[in-house]
């Protein structure tokens, strides 16, 4: 088992399940934490992690298949690819304002299913033979709420300009596609657009 990144609530390992390649996502202990509660909060999050995936599967966004959970840990697929964060900076504008359109449909499939991310940005998407793999919803929760699903967007508004500025147009194009699927699109977008203009 290799450690391939180590983050503030989990850390993920390639390994092997059942003679596939996978990804063992192992949620960390919080030492600070009584631990009968820590282990309440784990098991929660992990609960609605999974449930999250499940459902963005069914809004039509493509996310890892879950081989297995154990204790702390979810074994997923090892999804080969891209990080869309990368990928941008290597293919044409044309294909980068392409797969940012996509980007923004599948954002919209979430919300319309009641799913906030929690944590969009180019580094949580893998890019898989021009389809886009959405993984990470480690932060995700369920709302309807356009308040949530506005901050959303904003987040990743804010770190997309600032890592893409080479395509910073590619914003509208996630505007765009989002657009094209979202519900209540004329508000929404009105209102997200008001709120950026303060961050």
């Amino acid at each position: 088992m290799k450690l391939i990144k180590r983050g503030a609530e989990a850390n993920l390992y390639v390994t092997n399940f059942l003679g596939k390649k996978a990804i063992l996502k192992r949620r960390i202990c919080k030492p600070y934490r009584i631990k009968e509660l820590d282990e309440r909060i784990i098991k929660e999050r992990i609960s609605l992690e999974l449930t999250l995936l499940h459902k963005a599967k069914q809004a039509g966004v493509i996310t890892p298949v879950i081989y297995a959970t154990f204790g702390n840990d979810i074994i997923m697929e090892f999804v080969r690819g891209e990080l869309l964060k990368e990928y941008l900076h290597k293919v044409s504008r044309r294909k980068a304002l392409r797969l940012c359109f996509l980007f923004g449909e599948n954002i919209a499939r979430l919300h319309n299913a009641s799913i906030i991310h929690g944590d969009l940005t180019t580094s949580n998407i893998i890019v898989d033979r021009n389809n886009l793999v959405f993984i990470d919803f480690g932060l995700g929760f369920i709302s309807s709420k356009d308040e949530d699903k506005a901050t959303d967007l904003l987040v990743l508004k804010k770190i997309f300009l600032a890592t893409h500025s080479r395509i910073s147009e590619g914003w509208d194009k996630i505007l765009e596609g989002y657009a094209a699927v979202a519900k209540n699109l004329k508000a929404k977008i009105a209102q997200i657009e008001k709120r950026a203009r303060y961050l």
